[in-house]
């Protein structure tokens, strides 16, 4: 663990040191800036107006000069925004070592829905979730999907090539570091491109250059330098040429809507161009030896590929930037019908490259959810799970820990579950509830084809259920203990599948009196138990401890326990064999400044 944070602190301290530098790079290719052109001024305007020629000629290499410099501060302006970005991308992943990543402000919490019990339950989303831990995507639509995995999980398909893909990406910190980074860059611009607009008018079947563009952006530069020459060689008069000028710029500006519904589709993303073309030319670069990122780095390449496509679409931006000079687009304009040929540009973009652009966003997304599936390889000690399609359910783990609590206070834990019912108890604050929680966060991470944090994890494929964050619901009439009986009475309707299932059931009915509750739930545990599924219940009734299923199989019984050194309360989080035979209430009062007698 300490290797891992170290290379990380490395490269940050790195990207400062360069952030520093480049800084003194601008501070003084401004200061040039100004002298150059102060000198340029000066030496012209002395040049001319005391008639000095020799004075004209460094004045004017001096104002070249001053245009190399305003280009070689923008370039630099643009890499210490680069460098600055991943200065903060490192800093992140330091902070992931620790519980600062408590404070990044994206935690998914939005794409939490009512029914996401599961993912509220073990704060998969939400505030100090796992999504706020490995999430480095900054599309929208990487966002999204790497929320809908968290929010279902059951639902993922392709385990094993993402698994192997996230493996290979773990490897791979500088990658993650640059490719976040400027996806940083580009989730930052003032003018966010409508991506979903953008990927519709790629699929979508477009029509062609109206004919009388075609001919008229041929025909018009044809007839004006014809009418240029005769004009020149006195044929006729030079205002024949300007009259064919001014009449076509006229045509141009009354067709410019039209040319514009052409255009503007593509031109609406080309403020993020470059930052796509930055993270896609990462990928194509790369190489990969798994099979999903090979895939999505084959669909970049090529002649008519992603990367083809957008350096096409960068080019044309650029060309139609020249709208915004109204001098220089008149003039072109008037002789060439400027706007005509690009509408033909993009016309012909479309057809070869619109089909290969509209997966753009797709493979810019599914690296950003696979570069967050590593990111507890990279920050955690972490092994390969081994998932397998088993028609009896098991689950086996050696030093299982929970990845949102800091590696270095996170206490792991082993232990091997099999068909039938576990009764987990323990004193308050024991490590019962987190139990469950590592247990289940695990699997989930294991289903995803991350990394799990721990040495060990063997399990059948499953469907996990859990009852433990139970809220009630004033408006709808339902109190917290009939809220938890609609939990566990879905999780009762899906054992009738004879499916594979795990239940975790945290604090059984605690919403009701002792009697009811240890009533109620010896005969909800026993509705869930046998056949295809393993329940694990955390209580304080040391009564459900010699529950016997149906068929009379005892549970089997876990416990954590505390202990007491100087009269100071401790906890080892460690699980053990068997029931627990103390309670610690009367002492956490005390702890809390209440007199028990």
């Amino acid at each position: 663990m300490e290797e891992k944070l170290n290379r990380f602190v490395r490269m940050n301290q790195e990207e400062r040191t360069r952030l520093r530098g480049l800084e003194r790079q601008f501070s003084m290719i401004a200061f040039l800036r100004g002298v150059v052109f102060l000198a340029a001024l000066a030496l012209t305007l002395i040049g001319a107006k005391d008639g000095i020629p020799w004075l004209l000629a460094p004045g004017i290499l001096l104002f070249f000069g001053f245009v190399l410099l305003v280009k070689k501060h923008a370039d630099v302006d643009a890499l210490t925004e680069r460098v600055k970005s991943m200065e903060r991308v490192t800093q992140d992943y330091v902070a992931r070592f620790h519980d600062d990543w408590h404070k990044f402000p994206e935690h998914g919490g939005e794409y939490l829905g009512p029914d996401d019990v599961v993912a509220a339950d073990l704060d998969l989303l939400g505030p100090n979730s796992l999504y706020q831990l490995i999430h480095v995507c900054h599309t929208d639509e990487g966002c999204y999907r790497l929320a809908s995995l968290l929010r279902r999980p059951e639902k993922a398909t392709g385990t094993e090539e993402r698994r192997t893909a996230v493996e290979e990406l773990v490897t791979r910190e500088e990658f993650a570091v640059k490719f976040e980074a400027a996806g940083r860059i580009a989730a930052g611009r003032k003018k966010r491109p409508d991506i979903t607009g953008f990927e519709n008018y790629c699929k979508a079947e477009q029509p062609g250059l109206p004919v009388g563009m075609q001919i008229a952006r041929f025909a018009g530069p044809v007839l004006f330098f014809s009418l240029l020459a005769l004009g020149l060689f006195d044929v006729i008069s030079l205002g024949f040429c300007l009259i064919a000028f001014l009449i076509q710029l006229s045509v141009a500006l009354v067709l410019k809507p039209a040319s514009d519904r052409i255009i503007l589709p593509v031109y609406g993303i080309s403020h993020s161009t470059e930052d796509y073309l930055t993270m896609l030319s990462m990928i194509a670069v790369e190489e990969f030896s798994s099979k999903r990122m090979t895939t999505l780095r084959e669909k970049i390449m090529g002649g008519q590929g992603i990367l083809a496509a957008f350096r096409r679409l960068a080019a044309i931006s650029q060309l139609y930037n020249v709208s915004f000079n109204p001098l220089i687009h008149q003039i072109l304009s008037g002789v060439f019908f400027w706007d005509f040929h690009l509408a033909a540009m993009v016309t012909n973009w479309h057809a070869k490259y619109g089909a290969a652009a509209a997966d753009c966003f797709y493979v810019i997304a599914e690296t950003e959810v696979l570069l967050s599936l590593a990111v507890p390889g990279m920050v955690r000690e972490t092994a390969r799970a081994e998932i397998t399609e088993d028609e009896k359910v098991m689950i086996s783990c050696e030093e299982l820990v929970h990845p949102l609590i800091d590696p270095e206070k996170a206490v792991g834990n082993s232990a091997t579950f099999k068909d039938g019912v576990t009764i987990v108890t323990g004193s308050n604050m024991s490590g019962k509830t987190t139990f469950l929680r590592t247990l289940a966060i695990n699997l989930i991470l294991a289903d995803l084809g991350a990394p799990i944090c721990g040495k060990r994890l063997r399990a059948s494929r499953m469907r996990i259920f859990t009852s433990m964050r139970i809220k009630d619901d004033v408006a709808g009439g339902i109190s917290t203990f009939y809220a938890e009986i609609l939990r566990i009475k879905a999780m009762a309707d899906y054992r009738k599948e004879n499916r594979p299932m795990l239940c975790l059931i945290d604090e059984i009915f605690k919403g009701t009196n002792s009697a009811d509750r240890i009533c109620g739930a010896e005969h909800a545990i026993k509705s869930l138990s046998g056949g295809n599924s393993i329940v694990i219940v955390s209580t304080h009734d040391f009564e459900l401890c010699d529950l016997t299923d149906d068929a009379g199989h005892s549970a089997n019984n876990l416990h954590f326990e505390e202990s007491y050194e100087n009269d100071v309360l401790t906890f080892d989080y460690k699980v053990k064999p068997g029931r627990c035979t103390t309670t610690n209430a009367r002492e956490l009062l005390r702890m809390a400044g209440f007199s028990i007698s």
